[in-house]
C-alpha cells in the first residue's frame, strides 16, 4: 500500500489510512469517516487514558488542562457522561461559552490557577487530565492527592520531573463501540472545525498554522 506524506511541523496527511484488526467494528452509516477517524483517535487517547488511568467516576471532582482543544472537549463529555459531578476545565477566554456548554466550569490560564480551582472545588480535585502541560500541568500536582490519577497525554518531558506515572491508551473494541453509541445518542459530539478537498491541502496546513480556533481540520477524499 502506497501512502504519500507531507507536513509542517507536526502536521501530516495521509492518502490511505491502515485501520488496526485489533478493533474491528460496524460503525454504520450514520458516522461518516471524517467523525469515525477521530473518534478512532480519542478512543485511543481520552477514552482510553480515562478507563485505563485515572478511572473518573460517579462523584469525581476533575480538572482538564486545555479542556477546549479535541482531547480536552472529549474528556469533559466522557467525564460528565461518566458520573462526574464537577469538571473544571482551562481554555482562553474565547472558549469559555463553548465549555459551559458542554457541562464544564470555565478558567484562563492566568497565575493563581490552582487558588481558582480551590475556589470552586474547596473539598479538593480528586483526578486531572492535561493536554496543554506548563502551568496548568502543575497545578495539577499541587491540586491532585494521588499523583496515579493524573495523566498528561502532552507533556512527556516533565512526567519523571513530577512524580507522575507514563500512561499509554489501549486499543479496545469494546470502548469504540462505547463510544459510538454515545454518538448516535447526541451525548458524544466532536468539533471539526473546517475541511477541506484533499487538492486545498496547503491552504489547511495554512490554517493550522496559524494556531487558532478550536477543533481539528479534516481532509476529505472524494
Amino acid at each position: 500500500m502506497r501512502i504519500n506524506r507531507e507536513s509542517t511541523r507536526t502536521s501530516v496527511f495521509q492518502e490511505c489510512w491502515i485501520c488496526c484488526l485489533t478493533v474491528p467494528y460496524y460503525i454504520g452509516k450514520s458516522i461518516g469517516i471524517s467523525l469515525y477517524c477521530r473518534k478512532v483517535e480519542v478512543h485511543r487517547t481520552s477514552g482510553g487514558l480515562f478507563s485505563q488511568s485515572i478511572d473518573v467516576g460517579p462523584g469525581d471532582i476533575l480538572f482538564i488542562n486545555g479542556a477546549a482543544e479535541s482531547l480536552g472537549a472529549f474528556a469533559v463529555q466522557l467525564a460528565k457522561e461518566w458520573g462526574a459531578k464537577t469538571v473544571i476545565g482551562t481554555a482562553s477566554k474565547l472558549n469559555h461559552d463553548y465549555l459551559r456548554s458542554l457541562g464544564a466550569v470555565p478558567l484562563t490560564y492566568e497565575e493563581g490557577l490552582a487558588e481558582r480551582v480551590r475556589a470552586i472545588a474547596p473539598d479538593g480535585v480528586d483526578a486531572a487530565f492535561d493536554t496543554a502541560g506548563g502551568e496548568g500541568l502543575r497545578a495539577a500536582v499541587d491540586l491532585v492527592e494521588d499523583k496515579k490519577r493524573i495523566c498528561t497525554f502532552f507533556a512527556h518531558d516533565l512526567i519523571e520531573e513530577l512524580g507522575l506515572r507514563v500512561v499509554r491508551g489501549e486499543r479496545s473494541a469494546a470502548r469504540l463501540a462505547e463510544l459510538v453509541e454515545l454518538h448516535s445518542k447526541g451525548k458524544l459530539h466532536i468539533h471539526i472545525r473546517q475541511t477541506f478537498p484533499l487538492d486545498q491541502i496547503g491552504d489547511a496546513h495554512r490554517v493550522i498554522e496559524t494556531r487558532r480556533g478550536r477543533g481539528k481540520i479534516v481532509l476529505t477524499l472524494d
